[in-house]
């Protein structure tokens, strides 16, 4: 019976050409071998599926599920974490490349701080569509490892120049037993800034000052291609209408949610919703002006059925 891998990559993919070569390879030629590549083929029809077979057959450590219909970016990012098989687990994109030694300085730094830590994550170099670099992200960015709400005010301290702007933790290695306690990827826009904000509240992270990831710029990935609120929203769920999502209505709720299900002191839960009021205080405008569109969209709609 062969042993559990150390860690688990997974790259949940649709139509990944032409870059999920490069991806896959950069996974495989990890410096810590010991592990898994889960690839999640969320009913692609371009050469992904034969991509993905190829590797599968060529390297036992490749294990290939191939979707029947596009369930949506979330669910299909869930599934990856419910089929993964190692203690630590990683979301790879499709479109990304992985530092050699990514793995090994993500597992040896967790194993070295123990259970209190539940994510590892990296700095990050921007590349181009041809893997030329273009700017590097990550250093200097506000972070503490402080208490939960000491943590989720540095997340929150600024909607520009954070780790949960660019959100790139997200592809971080995560301690899978505590990443399996959120509520993963939600079906709606900005729902992986929640899985953070969640992490975070349930652990300290610890920052890796080397730029393991290379995160690829080009005008097909998910966020160039995806321009409006409902466009995005039905990039992570395909079943969902038209109609407007309100997304930082949605994306507060969420993270109050989570504040909710933390496993967190009384006081400590106290602490974490004064640092989110603050926080979308500032904001009130926006979520007003949403309500309004809302609103307006409701109307239209009642109007239509009425002329109907």
């Amino acid at each position: 019976m062969p042993s559990r891998p150390r860690i688990s990559f997974a790259i949940p993919v649709y139509n990944g050409m032409p870059y999920l070569v490069p991806a896959i390879e950069s996974v495989l030629g990890q410096s810590l071998g010991d592990l898994e590549l889960i690839l999640a083929d969320n009913a692609s029809n371009d050469e992904t599926e034969e991509v993905c077979r190829r590797y599968a057959s060529e390297d036992a450590r490749v294990r290939y599920f191939r979707h029947a219909d596009n369930m949506g970016a979330a669910a299909n990012f869930n599934f990856a974490v419910h089929v993964a098989q190692a203690p630590y687990f990683k979301w790879a994109a499709a479109d990304d490349v992985c530092g050699a030694d990514w793995a090994r300085d993500s597992v040896e730094a967790l194993d070295q701080a123990g259970e209190q830590a539940v994510l590892a994550f990296s700095h990050v170099l921007w590349i181009d569509a041809a893997g030329n670099p273009i700017e590097s992200y990550g250093a200097g960015l506000p972070w503490s490892s402080g208490p939960p709400h000491e943590r989720l005010r540095s997340l929150l301290a600024n909607p520009v120049q954070s780790h949960l702007f660019k959100c790139s933790p997200i592809c971080g290695v995560s301690r899978l037993k505590t990443l399996r306690t959120t509520e993963l990827i939600g079906p709606f826009g900005g729902s992986d800034k929640v899985t953070l904000v969640e992490m975070a509240l349930r652990g300290q992270w610890i920052e890796i000052p080397k730029p393991h990831f290379q995160r690829r710029v080009h005008e097909r990935s998910s966020l160039a291609a995806n321009k409006s609120p409902e466009d995005v929203a039905r990039w992570f769920d395909p079943k969902r209408g038209g109609r407007y999502p309100m997304p930082r209505v949605t994306l507060f709720n969420a993270f109050l949610r989570a504040i909710q299900r933390a496993p967190l002191s009384r006081g400590e839960r106290w602490r974490c919703l004064r640092v989110l009021v603050s926080f979308f205080r500032s904001e009130w405008r926006v979520l007003g002006g949403e309500y309004k569109i809302k609103v307006r969209e409701r109307l239209g709609l009642r109007r239509g059925g009425r002329s109907g």
